[in-house]
């Protein structure tokens, strides 16, 4: 770990004095991960209006589907996590003892709570995070969502974009939903689903990918999103999509990519103490790819990092476009101490 550390100082410092002109001229999206997430409960209509006034480049919309076949904007399938859904509805669990949103219409979702995310236990998993219990944070629908960043910008006469995920859509296609489509069609209205929209449309699964180039003809700009197996996110296989073939085959499809941070450096490189981009991302930028990977949060530093540290290799060793986080004024605060 000293050696990491060392070698991670001595990267910062020549960064300072040697940094090439035409790297620190590279754009750096910004994109603010569920909202303001970092300061108000995640994905709510107050965390993404925070998040405008943080002015970042994107603002991030999750969304799942309500049993009357509308997109709202949650991170996850299921409920508990960021609302007290236990509490109103108890009896409402499937057997495996989930909530989950395809469960309940919208206006029953419009009575939840949402609090700050909580693990298992009920825990809240970022403790220095909002804490209070008396505001009345609600369940927002994906079109409330980009109604009001649309509204935003034409007053303010900005541009911030909207990056959506559909949210396991092989699951809800099992339960006989179409995410993908609702959402495309949620894009659509607002004039966000053409190739020159400011707008993302991302997914862990390739094979949803594939269809919504393919039999939805979506012409907008779309990520895949990389995660590990062991997750199961999808049934695709990201060791497969981090290789020469993989990368070439997505490239078919998506005109970006997002991994996660421990997916970017070479792991065997970083024992000695080296800052070196994994294999694959060579071949990612071989093929064009938009990088944006998640999640830069500043109270959930990699161990033996500075958030000064993350951000100069994110941008000059991995040579990524951008990043998803919890906590746009840092970043952007780095961004300008960088002259950019």
């Amino acid at each position: 770990m000293l050696k990491i550390r060392h070698a991670l100082l001595t990267f910062s410092l020549s960064i300072s004095i040697f940094a090439s002109p035409v790297l620190l001229a590279k754009d750096f999206d910004v994109i603010a991960h569920r909202g303001a997430s970092g300061y108000l409960p995640e994905h709510t209509l107050e965390a993404a209006t925070l998040a405008f006034a943080m002015n970042p480049d994107f603002i991030e919309q999750d969304a799942v589907i309500t049993k009357d076949g509308i997109a709202v904007v949650l991170h996850d399938i299921h409920l508990e996590t960021v609302t007290n859904v236990e509490q109103v509805f108890p009896e409402r669990a499937r057997k495996d003892g989930r909530f989950y949103a395809l469960d309940f219409t919208l206006a029953e979702l419009r009575t939840l709570q949402v609090h700050e995310r909580a693990n298992s236990k009920g825990e809240q998993v970022f403790t220095k995070r909002y804490t209070g219990n008396t505001a009345n944070f609600t369940v927002a629908t994906l079109e409330e969502h980009y109604e009001l960043i649309t509204q935003l910008n034409r007053e303010f006469n900005t541009n911030v974009g909207v990056y959506t995920e559909v949210k396991s859509p092989a699951w809800h296609n099992e339960q006989g939903v179409d995410a993908s489509q609702i959402v495309i069609a949620s894009l659509t209205r607002f004039n966000l689903a053409n190739k020159d929209a400011n707008s993302y449309l991302q997914c862990f699964d390739f094979d949803e990918i594939k269809r919504i180039r393919k039999d939805l003809n979506y012409a907008g700009k779309v990520v895949m999103l990389i995660g590990e197996n062991s997750w199961g996110e999808s049934t695709t296989d990201y060791d497969w999509i981090k290789s020469e073939a993989g990368m070439k085959e997505v490239a078919k499809y998506a005109d970006g990519l997002g991994p996660w941070l421990g997916q970017l450096l070479d792991p065997q490189a970083m024992e000695t103490g080296k800052l070196i981009p994994a294999s694959w991302v060579e071949y990612a930028h071989s093929e064009g790819f938009i990088i944006h990977p998640y999640t830069f949060r500043q109270d959930a530093l990699p161990p033996g990092m500075t958030a000064e540290q993350l951000l100069s290799t994110l941008k000059h060793v991995v040579n990524v476009d951008g990043v998803f986080t919890d906590h746009v004024p840092p970043v952007k605060a780095w961004l300008e101490a960088q002259g950019e």
